[in-house]
């Protein structure tokens, strides 16, 4: 008899596809790509006077693995029909449900929920409020990254490290690796801050996955379309002694634009065996330009 492998710790985390022409019909998409409670989402809880209410969000797509995975995997998300409002809700019954809700919105109100391709893709926090000022993280990103503020990143790595232990699948993953760079000699942010992500059982795979060449037209790239081709000239490539088959890698970055970059290193990942690829990045950019 075969041996049982389901990973019950993946539950309410399915692996998803991903290609090359799922990250091109992405870019073209239209909908809404991100949940945030902070800002754009802030009235997607509502409570009934007679008792219990209603979360109502614009797609499942992150948001009900974490949903599932915090609250009980019964708590599914029932897509909205016409006439009424594309897109997903949950009726509350109770007020206790509705209050077990209130508490998750409120805990993870900072949290960017992503629409894309990979298995799960979520930012710590946008890194501009709706009053275009830095948030928190925004602005512990921004000291870290142009500054060389060490106090700051000292204090976006404690952060970094609370919320992996928060966030469901993340602290089980195999392998976290940061976002490659152009230079592959250069000790970028992301670098810095997966290096100090210690005690888990993750493994830091930074240092082998690489570009053969980047292109000087990624960095200049102007449109998610233009990315995707430069993407496409300059070749990723992972060392010899990274056995990917049937793991999960955490994928983190710094910042979160278009998600093309992201999903292509994903997309790739999976191409050399990766089961699943969590994307993590430390801040959402109000943006969705390449850049």
């Amino acid at each position: 008899m075969a041996a049982f492998s389901f990973d019950l710790r993946y539950l309410n985390l399915p692996s998803k596809e991903i290609t090359e022409a799922k990250v091109e019909e992405f870019i073209n998409e239209k909908g809404t790509k991100r949940i945030n409670f902070a800002t754009s989402h802030i009235y997607a809880l509502s409570k009934y006077d007679k008792g219990g209410g209603k979360i109502f969000v614009p797609f499942p797509e992150s948001i009900e693995s974490v949903i599932k995975e915090k609250l009980g995997s019964d708590k599914r998300l029932f897509e909205s029909k016409p006439p009424y409002k594309e897109g997903f809700y949950r009726m509350f019954h109770t007020d206790q449900e509705y209050e077990e809700f209130e508490s998750f919105v409120e805990k993870y109100k900072d949290i960017v929920f992503l629409r894309d391709h990979l298995d799960l893709s979520l930012a710590l926090s946008m890194n501009f409020s709706d009053e275009n000022k830095r948030t928190k993280i925004g602005e512990l990103e921004y000291q870290a990254k142009f500054q060389n503020n060490k106090v700051a990143e000292a204090e976006l790595i404690e952060v970094c490290k609370e919320w992996i232990e928060e966030l469901p699948f993340y602290k089980h993953a195999d392998y976290i690796c940061a976002m490659p760079g152009s230079d592959p000699t250069k000790d970028s942010l992301p670098k810095r801050v997966v290096r100090e992500l210690t005690g888990h059982k993750f493994t830091d795979i930074s240092d082998k996955v690489s570009w053969v060449s980047k292109s000087a037209e990624l960095k200049n790239a102007e449109s998610p379309e233009a990315k995707l081709a430069a993407l496409r000239q300059s070749g990723l490539t992972f060392a010899e002694d990274v056995n990917l088959a049937g793991k999960t890698v955490v994928l983190l970055d710094d910042l979160y634009m278009s998600g093309v970059t992201m999903q292509y290193v994903a997309c790739k990942l999976k191409e050399a065996g990766a089961k699943r690829v969590l994307g993590l990045c430390l801040v959402k950019s109000r943006s969705n330009t390449a850049r």
